[in-house]
């Protein structure tokens, strides 16, 4: 669904209105196997995250949903229950991990992008972290190197092309938001990017900067906390192709994290 965004330009609101479109983005770390969270272990039926989810998206109506802390199991069901109320996104997931037993027999568990527009097969673009801060999972007798990345999808908004990458960074590791910075500096500078996730990081944080240079961010209230009394997640798009509109944090019980919203005006004639 597209939309205009007026702003408030003394002489020039017609103009600014036909020059902008809504892109509208959830970002939604699902605490889908954690402890924590027990209503989701692992599942997605009524009471889970995914069911949260789905009910958000059909009336939010978003372009881009990225999911963190997803089981394989949970993104697949996610995409039906998406198509089955009235709201099909295409998407992509990559696991940081596969040894999550709540995830099923594959015990993967990681992150996902989501969109209206169609995300082409074998086109996935993960790019595990080289700074891994040395991070592991013990669970069931084994451990195992934790690969967290950037996980990306190429797809379209209103027949242009649109990259929306999703990443849930480790604390320990900063240098991972300077790996964000640097790889989706590589996109060229006509294809405008999406980028939302947990962050693990509060926005004081000198990494941060890394990505606020290049990135607007969609935050109704800053500061504004997203888990645990602290803001460390986001939603942000590069910022010489949006314009910002609102964002909004929604909190559910289903999930740690605040369910974010974000809306962008997307310039014409870039």
């Amino acid at each position: 669904m597209l939309l205009a965004v007026v702003l408030a330009v003394p002489g020039d609101r017609e103009h600014t209105a036909s020059r902008l479109r809504v892109v509208r983005v959830l970002q939604y770390n699902l605490c889908g196997a954690a402890a924590v969270c027990p209503g989701n272990a692992g599942g997605s039926g009524r009471g889970t995250s995914v069911a949260r989810l789905v009910r958000e998206a059909v009336r939010f109506r978003p372009d881009v949903v990225t999911v963190n802390e997803i089981c394989l199991t949970q993104y697949a069901a996610l995409k039906q229950h998406l198509a089955r109320a009235g709201w099909r996104m295409d998407g992509t997931y990559a696991s940081s991990q596969d040894n999550v037993p709540a995830c099923g027999t594959t015990g993967r568990f990681g992150t996902a992008v989501l969109s209206r527009g169609n995300v082409p097969d074998g086109q996935q673009d993960y790019r595990p972290f080289v700074h891994t801060g040395g991070e592991t999972y013990t669970n069931g007798g084994r451990t195992v190197r934790v690969r967290r990345g950037l996980l990306c999808a190429d797809t379209r908004f209103d027949g242009e092309r649109l990259v929306a990458c999703t990443a849930h960074t480790y604390s320990k590791a900063s240098e991972q938001l300077r790996e964000i910075r640097d790889w989706t500096a590589g996109f060229p500078k006509s294809v405008p990017v999406v980028l939302a996730g947990d962050l693990n990081l509060p926005p004081d944080a000198p990494a941060l900067s890394w990505l606020t240079g290049r990135f607007a961010e969609a935050d109704g209230e800053p500061g504004e906390a997203t888990a645990d009394g602290r803001k460390i997640d986001y939603v942000f798009a590069t910022r010489r192709h949006f314009t910002v509109a609102d964002g909004d944090a929604r909190w559910f019980r289903e999930s740690d994290h605040a369910l974010l919203e974000g809306r962008f005006g997307l310039r014409r004639g870039r």
